[in-house]
């Protein structure tokens, strides 16, 4: 014996099956918590996108104008924070959940999060995502597929960013396959779902369609973050690499 640590060994893959129990016995939770709080985080970015909505710039002419221009980065801006705390706010809800403990308040629960990585994270995967989109859609698919669970990891296992997405694709490697057809599986039916929602109301005003639209997106949004927590949570799982539930819940979160 050399006392060399050996490697884990990978246990069972990843089950579609557990993947949708625990998303939908999390949803079924604390969907009074999840919505809300999906709803409050994406309402600052809807009035952005009513506001800027069907407005064309040929030029800087007037204030109104660089106040336009001046809104899409913003709007960006609070995309990825309203992300990254979602992210970081879903996180908490599956490991208390698994834990057996309520989720604690809100204030705390954010008072926690690494929120800086997590937008780390967020804008890194955004780019990355643009880009493979860029050069046709399957680079963007195995670019999510690999890092898509990194601010996951980063919140449930405290660690910085670059050991994030090493750690994601780590996890992914040998299971990337189930990991795209949840992705995919959940795009499509959100984006279903959503259309199948606000479609009833597309002769209505702007107004009515932007809330609901944002009240369609706050009951899906938390589906595809728990899916991709309980991803991360099952494939750490099967490495044997997941503390005890008591634990988790109770690891401190480092800024």
């Amino acid at each position: 014996m050399n006392g060399a640590r050996r490697a884990p060994v990978a246990g069972p893959r990843l089950s579609y099956r557990k993947v949708a129990y625990e998303v939908l016995s999390v949803y079924r939770r604390h969907w009074k918590f999840l919505i809300p709080a999906a709803m409050l985080i994406l309402l600052p970015q809807a009035i952005i996108d009513g506001f800027l909505d069907g407005l064309e710039i040929e030029g800087i002419h007037s204030i109104r104008d660089a106040l336009t221009l001046g809104a899409i980065p913003l709007t960006a801006a609070v995309a990825l924070g309203g992300e990254a705390l979602y992210a970081g706010l879903v996180a908490a809800a599956v490991v208390e959940w698994r834990a057996g403990h309520p989720i604690p308040r809100i204030g705390v629960l954010i008072a926690s999060l690494p929120m800086g990585r997590l937008i780390a994270d967020d804008l890194i995967l955004s780019f990355g995502t643009a880009l493979g989109l860029l050069l046709l859609v399957v680079p963007a698919l195995l670019f999510l597929t690999y890092y898509g669970i990194a601010p996951a990891v980063l919140k449930i296992e405290h660690v910085g960013i670059r050991e994030s997405f090493r750690r994601s694709r780590q996890l992914v490697r040998g299971q990337a396959w189930r990991v795209a057809t949840i992705i995919v599986t959940l795009t499509l039916f959100t984006e279903l779902a959503m259309q199948a929602a606000t479609y009833p109301f597309h002769d209505q005003g702007h107004g009515l369609i932007t809330v609901i639209d944002l009240v369609a997106e706050g009951a899906l949004e938390p589906f595809q973050g728990l899916a991709t927590v309980v991803i991360a949570l099952l494939l750490i799982e099967r490495r044997g690499e997941l503390p005890e539930p008591e634990q988790l819940a109770l690891a401190p979160a480092r800024s």
